[in-house]
């Protein structure tokens, strides 16, 4: 409830506007609507607080820079997804996600989720102290969540195949042998290939 004058006075106002809205409703024949959500139901808000759904759902911020990321690759990102859609006549076709989001506040660029192996293309900014920090971050927040990172470099994406492809691989075994501490066993173990 209002307390002072000016409030009263700001509440008198408000409530003359919606008599004239509703005034104005009957003359055009369009309802305006009744509660927030405007379809009938009332919404529980706080006094001030904008309609739930004036601006619709927002996604975070990652989420849409994940996105933004997936349409607009860099050259090496590119060629890798490429390369790894034609090795061995497609067979890992749709089994990687690009630019997938770890915990919130983390992009890797290649993640097989099903080995929980994340694969990141680093380019020159990589070098950089400030960039070297966040790494390290990203590497311990994806051990926490038992993800293997495999690192490759640009030259290595560009260079030679038969060398990256070992590489791939090597990290894939590497993923596949590493104990996971869900289940307890490697994932090779729990499938019963080992």
């Amino acid at each position: 409830m209002p307390r002072s004058d000016a409030e009263w006075e700001k509440w008198f106002e408000r409530r003359e506007a919606k008599k004239k809205n509703k005034r104005s409703a009957k003359l055009t024949g369009k309802k305006p609507p009744s509660t927030a959500t405007g379809v009938g139901v009332p919404m529980a808000r706080v006094i001030g607080e904008p309609a739930f759904f004036d601006e619709g759902w927002k996604r975070s911020k990652i989420l849409e820079f994940a996105d933004y990321r997936r349409a607009n690759p860099t050259p090496a990102e590119a060629e890798l997804s490429r390369i790894l859609n034609a090795l061995n006549d497609g067979v890992l076709r749709r089994k990687f996600v690009r630019e997938h989001v770890i915990s919130g506040q983390w992009i890797v660029d290649f993640f097989f989720s099903e080995i929980r192996l994340a694969v990141e293309v680093d380019g020159s900014i990589h070098l950089t102290g400030h960039q070297l920090r966040r790494d390290k971050l990203k590497d311990a927040d994806c051990a926490k969540f038992d993800i293997t990172i495999l690192r490759i470099t640009n030259s290595e994406v560009f260079g030679c195949r038969e060398k990256l492809i070992s590489k791939l691989r090597s990290g894939w075994r590497e993923a596949l042998s590493r104990k996971n501490r869900v289940i307890g066993v490697s994932e090779g173990e729990y499938f019963g290939r080992q």
